[in-house]
């Protein structure tokens, strides 16, 4: 955990009214979005600056969102988003904070219209990425075969990175009747093995520590 503040991003909302002016900021520990729609925010700070911020976002209001790079990009999650929130206690400090963990309707509805998120596609995470995409969709399918399709759906731009932090996040493309289309084809062209048994396929665990590691 050493240096982790320098992997955090920064939300910034303002809003004049009248005399007033309303500037706040709070810490962002986790983020996935496609330009300026945001689909998952991980935020946390004191009561008054996450409160300020959940309200606004469901008002559907814009904000700043700084990257641990220090770019920029306006954002926003649209309307019927969901908030689900906590305390982070501080033992050492005698304190907590309020965290608040934001998901787009895009994100909870993840797997249909054809498109489905990932939180991290990175070389060593392509089994966890395959798991996901067949579970989400439903699609009867082999852990072997995940190589040769993710890099097919790659060279097809249907996996597409997203912007992210704390995450390597990406969405794929794709439907149900895409994906077995696709692992029909490639069944018949021979670059998929078929199970040599009957029988359930035997899928490997992953825990909560592998999906948000990068």
């Amino acid at each position: 955990m050493q240096n982790a503040h320098l992997r955090l991003g920064r939300l910034e909302y303002q809003r004049s009214s009248g005399k007033t002016n309303t500037h706040i900021a709070v810490h962002v520990s986790h983020y996935v979005g496609e330009k300026e729609q945001a689909h998952l925010l991980s935020y946390f700070g004191n009561d008054a600056e996450v409160a300020a911020v959940t309200a606004a976002i469901q008002e559907n209001h814009r904000f700043e969102l700084q990257f641990p790079d220090g770019s920029k990009q306006r954002i926003g999650f649209g309307t019927e988003a969901s908030c689900y929130k906590g305390n982070l206690n501080l033992p050492a400090l005698g304190k907590s904070l309020r965290h608040v963990v934001v998901i787009s309707t895009w994100l909870h509805g993840n797997g249909s219209a054809g498109r489905t998120f990932v939180m991290n596609d990175e070389p060593q995470t392509q089994d966890l990425v395959w798991a996901t995409l067949v579970s989400l969709l439903g699609v009867p399918a082999d852990p072997r075969w995940g190589s040769h399709l993710l890099q097919e759906l790659r060279r097809d731009n249907k996996l597409v990175p997203l912007a992210g932090i704390g995450c390597s996040p990406a969405v794929i493309q794709a439907t149900r009747e895409e994906m077995l289309e696709r692992i029909g084809r490639s069944r018949s062209a021979g670059d998929i093995p078929f199970p040599e048994n009957n029988g359930p396929v035997l899928w490997p665990a992953f825990g909560i520590r592998q999906m948000l590691s990068q």
